[in-house]
């Protein structure tokens, strides 16, 4: 299989991601486009010197190449992932042609891997979905993988997740009948909210004596985070990648690197419990790690005061691993 590529130099020396904050690029990010047989080009980012451990960065269904934008303040100089400390290698997301799934996002990131002549990954950190690829990717290329890190996903959907998320679908699909593919996705995004986070953080939010306001709280922030995720996610990308998320499955017996599980108690979409199998199927090789976050699934997002240490921790356990190999 004959890989053709495009790359070139990050020119934006400031990106303003939510929150405001500027994010800044090093003279060795590179953005790079590659053709390796499938049915649209890989889309990749690679951030840091090239002689730095290279750690593979992947998140959720609406993440793309560019970490340090989606996951501010954990990506960058006063974070986990940074830069100046480990080479950051990042995809997007593949939804062209019919059938893919976290198998094929796995071989799209060993694709790259190829690309930029990485043997090894000192340590993939996947959350959400790119956790799920994390998990197949150690699966499918035992040897590219020192350690996987990987942050409220699991080894396949629960039967409550997939149901919920084949009602967003059917309201997807609707919208797209109607004409209004870009309406439906705002709303099954915005039902897909209520389940990210726990009843406990709505209520501390949006609680008030007067019903008429917290329902016209409620309208204006699940119509508005709705209406930016469906700006930047068209309908066929959202079917694509939320049926993904239902079809995976991973050969457990087949990850063979260290693996660290992390996990929240108030996580509906991928409950503790469900870890606690999964580490119990990889055995010696996993530990998994409890965050005592108020925000559920989100809590890779909302929570870096209480991931970033996690992250630091066990990547320089990473990094001594590699010292000692060197």
């Amino acid at each position: 299989m004959t890989a053709v590529s495009t790359e070139e130099p990050v020119r934006s020396a400031q990106r303003q991601p939510e929150g405001g904050a500027a994010l800044a690029s090093g003279a060795h990010d590179r953005d790079g486009s590659l053709e390796a047989g499938f049915d649209e080009p890989i889309r990749f980012r690679v951030q840091g010197d090239p002689e730095a451990p290279p750690v593979a960065v992947l998140g959720g269904i609406s993440a793309d190449r560019i970490c340090n934008r989606w996951w501010h303040p954990v990506v960058g100089p006063e974070g986990a992932l940074d830069s100046d400390r480990h080479r950051l290698i990042s995809i997007d997301w593949m939804t062209g042609g019919s059938g893919v799934d976290t198998r094929e996002h796995a071989r799209a990131l060993s694709a790259v891997l190829d690309h930029l002549q990485v043997d090894r990954l000192a340590a993939l950190v996947g959350a959400s979905y790119g956790a799920m690829v994390g998990l197949a990717f150690a699966a499918e290329y035992q040897a590219r993988v020192g350690r996987l890190i990987a942050i409220s996903g699991a080894h396949r959907s629960t039967p409550a997740a997939t149901a919920r998320r084949l009602v967003q679908r059917e309201i997807v699909r609707f919208a797209i009948k109607e004409g209004r593919g870009d309406r439906g996705v705002a709303l099954a995004r915005a039902l897909a909210l209520t389940t990210y986070r726990p009843a406990e953080v709505f209520d501390r939010r949006f609680y008030d004596e007067n019903p008429d306001l917290v329902v016209s709280a409620l309208a204006s922030y699940l119509d508005y985070n709705g209406h930016v995720f469906a700006q930047a996610c068209g309908a066929e990308r959202y079917l694509a990648l939320s049926e993904s998320l239902d079809r995976h499955r991973v050969d457990v017996d087949a990850i063979k690197c260290p693996v660290d599980l992390v996990g929240m108690p108030s996580d509906d979409l991928v409950p503790l419990d469900q870890l606690r199998q999964l580490a119990g199927m990889v055995g010696f090789r996993c530990r998994l790690h409890v965050v005592d976050s108020p925000y559920g699934h989100d809590a890779f997002l909302k929570s870096p005061e209480l991931i970033n240490p996690l992250l630091e921790r066990l990547l320089d356990n990473c990094r001594e691993a590699v010292d000692e190999i060197a």
